[in-house]
């Protein structure tokens, strides 16, 4: 039997903060639509849990990582800053990294 080694990937602040998939997920599907209230149904979370997400994300990272807007007729914008841009990329390139390094080892037990 051979055993492979599988991860949740989570970056972690000085300050014990961590960045789980899950925000990066969601910080993915804002970026793709511009809105936090469909990236909320789209991942199935609620919005106030996102909403507060981000807020913790702005201020343990001090920087804006999203910018919101609230709507009008047309309805709120949510965007993506370039330090949060810089933050997905960062992370899926780290990710990636650490996920090759796991898929080159397995345990064998025979």
């Amino acid at each position: 039997m051979k055993l492979s080694a599988k991860m949740e990937f989570i970056l972690i602040t000085d300050e014990g903060y961590r960045i789980s998939d899950r925000i990066i997920e969601l910080l993915k599907v804002i970026h793709k639509t511009g809105s936090l209230n469909t990236a909320v149904k789209e991942l199935g979370v609620s919005y106030s849990h996102a909403w507060n997400t981000l807020n913790q994300l702005n201020c343990r990272l001090e920087t804006d990582i999203v910018i919101t807007r609230r709507g009008g007729n047309g309805g709120g914008v949510s965007t993506l800053t370039d330090a949060g841009l810089k933050l997905i990329k960062q992370y899926d390139d780290l990710s990636d990294e650490v996920r090759k390094l796991l898929l080159k080892r397995t345990i064998d037990l025979n």
